[in-house]
């Protein structure tokens, strides 16, 4: 019997760094996101696993059933981190039986480079597959949020605040009326998130004072009824992580001629930007074009909601 799992990929649009500490995050679930297809092998003592992009498989790896011993792959870092997922998932149920073993196929619906969940979207497959907690392998293995789990999971925007116990989130009504505005941009400059979280991890001061200022920036994003108000909203709260960072915003960095408002999107300097345009998709297309970036995305391109779940 083959079964089929599904998680959504995931962009983080407030509370980056700071939701770390425990303040509440505003994160958007995509309809980009992972696939996994599980068929059991009879009479087979290994899992052979493959991982596709666009028809082409770009990683595959042969693991004993028993103790997930790497036995065959093209990427030895990505098998090793896998065999470490895999070991650390089944360690929560020893009861797992091993006699069968497994073909293991994952779809991804983006590229890996992109920076929109490949990991949270794995791992929350195959937490679906062997029932067990995502979000507890996620903090085992990434020391993440968790907001990225959480995006996997469900079915249009969701507001996230981090707990050791048990993360809290819940999903929002997000109409937005300006949305037509809203466009997102792969910057192709992939950063690091696991080591971004453990220098951000590592400051001694709590940040405790900032949580109602994001708060108060949530509800002004929310509630907006003008693109004004979104963008001061937004900017806002680059001005807020630039102190915090000790860091220039990237609009200010590198888009300073830009008219509109960007705002960074997840750790600092790197995969997407949110950005707000006015005029035609052409005239944003070649601006970015200038700046060697060509992947851009509407909001309703790129975000999930309750109208598009599934």
């Amino acid at each position: 019997m083959i079964r089929q799992y599904h998680s959504n990929g995931k962009l983080l649009l407030t509370g980056e760094y700071l939701v770390l500490k425990g303040a509440e995050a505003l994160a958007l679930p995509l309809k980009k996101g992972q696939t996994l297809r599980v068929k059991p092998l009879e009479d087979q003592n290994r899992l052979i696993w493959r991982s596709i992009y666009e028809g082409q498989i770009f990683f595959q790896a042969v693991f004993s059933i028993d103790d997930f011993r790497i036995l065959q792959t093209n990427n030895q870092e990505r098998a090793g981190f896998l065999q470490k997922l895999l070991q650390r998932a089944l360690s929560y149920i020893p009861s797992f039986i091993r006699k069968t073993g497994y073909f293991i196929e994952t779809f991804l619906s983006f590229p890996l480079e992109w920076g929109l969940g490949s990991s949270s979207t794995l791992i929350s497959n195959l937490a679906q597959w062997l029932d067990i907690n995502p979000f507890e392998l996620n903090q085992d293995i990434t020391r993440g949020s968790g907001y990225d789990i959480a995006c996997a999971r469900s079915n249009g925007p969701i507001l996230y605040q981090y707990s050791n116990i048990a993360p809290q989130y819940r999903e929002i009504d997000l109409s937005l009326p300006f949305q037509d505005y809203i466009y997102f941009v792969y910057t192709g400059k992939k950063q690091r998130s696991a080591k971004e979280v453990q220098r951000f991890l590592t400051q001694p001061e709590s940040h405790e004072h900032l949580f109602s200022q994001v708060d108060e920036i949530n509800e002004q994003i929310i509630n907006s009824s003008q693109l004004t108000d979104f963008e001061q909203a937004l900017r806002d709260h680059e001005a807020i992580l630039s102190r915090v960072l000790d860091a220039p915003t990237i609009q200010q960095k590198y888009f300073k001629d830009f008219p509109g408002t960007i705002k960074s999107l997840g750790a600092w300097g790197g995969d997407f930007i949110l950005v707000t345009w006015t005029e035609t998709r052409s005239q944003l297309k070649d601006y970015f074009n200038a700046h060697d970036m060509d992947v851009i995305f509407s909001w309703n391109e790129l975000i999930k909601d309750k109208k598009h779940a599934g």
